[in-house]
């Protein structure tokens, strides 16, 4: 009775197995799907895409940028340093965390209202936070969209565009899909890439070279409430 059981147990976990590995099979398909739909997508842009001439430039668009003015707002309403606080009395940890909180804050401010990506004959410019990472066009690799309006451009983030899911609801174009595969039809295509270095019109920066920008509206802010 008991080896009954046994094997009952047994053709019931092995039943399961058999369900789970249906779903990682449909998984792969799925996934499978998606790229092939995507390779599709990526050559017919190849074949109706002239080679470009001036380097690319993707960045913040006006949604990015108004996001950034109202990420903003709320650092001024509540800026790490409140007002009216005695700044001499704050203790070494509480100015570590302060200064912590307001590097953060500025940071996601440049990243949501400076972010730019620039392609050149010489490869893709990224910016980081106090540098700018220039990948060579044989380390990029491929571009890839996220649903959340970022790209992935060799190993780095960059971004962020409308969300995809969004971009569909209003009937937008999907900015992140589209950088993506421009970027990856260059990489498989060169004859495709630009022929130009970019300039200082169009050279990416780093995020901290906005920084002032944000620290000045603070600072007059707490001029006027001082």
């Amino acid at each position: 009775m008991a080896r009954r059981e046994t094997e009952g147990r047994t053709g019931d976990s092995g039943g399961g197995s058999g369900g789970s590995g249906s779903g990682g099979g449909g998984r792969r398909e799925r996934r499978r799907a998606r790229a092939q739909e995507d390779r599709a997508r990526q050559e017919t842009l190849a074949a109706t895409t002239a080679p470009a001439d001036a380097p690319l430039v993707w960045g913040a668009g006006v949604g990015c940028r108004l996001l950034a003015v109202l990420w903003l707002g709320q650092l001024v309403l509540l800026s790490p340093f409140a007002y009216g606080t005695d700044l001499a009395g704050l203790t070494a940890l509480e100015w570590l965390l302060r200064l912590w909180t307001l590097s953060v804050a500025l940071w996601i401010f440049a990243r949501l209202g400076a972010w730019r990506v620039t392609a050149d004959r010489d490869g893709v410019a990224v910016p980081r936070l106090f540098t700018v990472e220039r990948l060579p066009w044989d380390e990029v690799g491929k571009a890839v969209a996220r649903r959340d309006g970022c790209v992935h451009v060799g190993s780095r983030i960059t971004g962020p565009f409308l969300p995809a899911p969004l971009a569909r609801l209003l009937r937008r174009p999907d900015g992140a899909r589209a950088m993506a595969d421009h970027l990856t039809i260059m990489v498989r295509n060169p004859g495709l890439r630009p022929t130009e270095r970019a300039d200082a019109r169009t050279r990416v920066r780093p995020y901290a070279v906005w920084a002032p920008l944000p620290l000045a509206v603070l600072a007059a802010a707490h001029l006027l409430t001082g």
